[in-house]
């Protein structure tokens, strides 16, 4: 557990259904949510007063040393106050303590404001799922700044 700037940051105990709007705010298909809510860890920022903030989930990848960021979301009312990075800077720190190689995250490619926060964070594009959020995958039309919602694009950090 570790504190920065009034916040906590711990691997999350309870019930993941506790943080079933975190995971609706990170992913737009309950099918998708329900199929990796209870896998892997949980990382949450909590306020002081237990509040929690912000959470992101880590996932065992399909290759020995590969771990996968599947869900990052911050409370909207939270946002753009730096919460999900420090998320991130942790998941990455424990992921290099822990011996693993690479990080990998996939979001929308029509997100270009997702894809800048996880370039900042030092992630490289890897590849392009093409058609991944479709209706029979669980999700419904969406226009991302006027952008369809259609491809899933995977970025990779080598730890």
């Amino acid at each position: 557990m570790e504190a920065n700037e009034g916040l906590t940051f711990e691997w999350f105990g309870g019930s993941r259904g506790d943080l079933t709007d975190l995971f609706a705010l990170a992913d737009d298909s309950e099918v998708a949510v329900a199929s990796y809510r209870d896998l892997g860890r949980v990382l949450v920022a909590r306020e002081d007063n237990g509040t929690i903030l912000g959470h992101l989930q880590l996932v065992d990848g399909e290759r020995a040393g590969e771990v996968e960021l599947k869900s990052l979301a911050v409370r909207e009312d939270q946002q753009g106050q730096g919460i999900g990075s420090r998320l991130v800077r942790h998941a990455i720190a424990n992921c290099r303590d822990q011996g693993d190689s690479t990080l990998l995250v996939s979001t929308a490619a029509a997100d270009t404001r997702v894809l800048r926060f996880y370039q900042l964070a030092g992630f490289r594009m890897l590849r392009v799922e093409r058609d991944a959020f479709t209706a029979e995958n669980g999700y419904p039309p969406v226009d991302i700044d006027g952008i369809p919602l259609r491809d899933r694009l995977w970025l990779a950090l080598d730890l």
